[in-house]
């Protein structure tokens, strides 16, 4: 089910469900690759993306953004209060199979709610396969460890996730 801003925003709902195990998703853990700089997180995972034919849309660089385009005096985007941390999902990225423009983002959260994002976007639980891998810029990675269970919510099903992310 997907949810837009416009929707989520004014809408209470909350999970309607507790955090169950998925049947067989922690039965394999990823083997870790890591360099020192390595952490590990854990959150609920979500896929945002704009809407192409909403006007302005890519104006902005991310889903939280100011309708801004981006520049090298401006400061980096805040997320909003609740995401853990948020990437860029390029076009060839294993492991998630919702579609990816290289202009979608993979954002975790700390609760199994959705993260407000400006109007135009999107987001849906992410649909992460064991095989998720981001790399981004060769120094930096995100990978799936494995995913802890899943949530049933107003908004479906989102997993609960532990993610490595090697900073390089």
């Amino acid at each position: 089910m997907v949810v837009r801003q416009q929707e989520h925003a004014a809408d209470p709902r909350q999970p309607t469900g507790e955090v169950r195990a998925t049947p067989g998703a922690a039965t394999r853990q990823v083997p870790e690759i890591a360099s020192g700089n390595a952490s590990h997180l854990r959150g609920y995972a979500w896929h945002a993306y704009p809407d192409p034919a909403t006007p302005g849309v890519f104006a902005g660089d991310n889903p939280f953004g100011a309708q801004e385009p981006p520049a090298p005096d401006r400061a980096p985007t805040a997320p909003p209060e609740g995401v853990v941390d948020f990437w860029l999902v390029g076009k060839n990225t294993p492991g998630i199979s919702q579609h990816t423009d290289g202009h979608t983002y993979l954002i975790v959260t700390e609760a199994p709610r959705p993260p407000a994002v400006v109007a135009g976007w999107s987001i849906e639980g992410a649909r992460l396969s064991e095989d998720f891998e981001l790399d981004q810029r060769g120094d930096r990675s995100v990978r799936l460890i494995r995913v802890l269970g899943a949530v049933e919510t107003g908004w479906g099903p989102v997993k609960h996730c532990e993610f490595q992310v090697d900073r390089g």
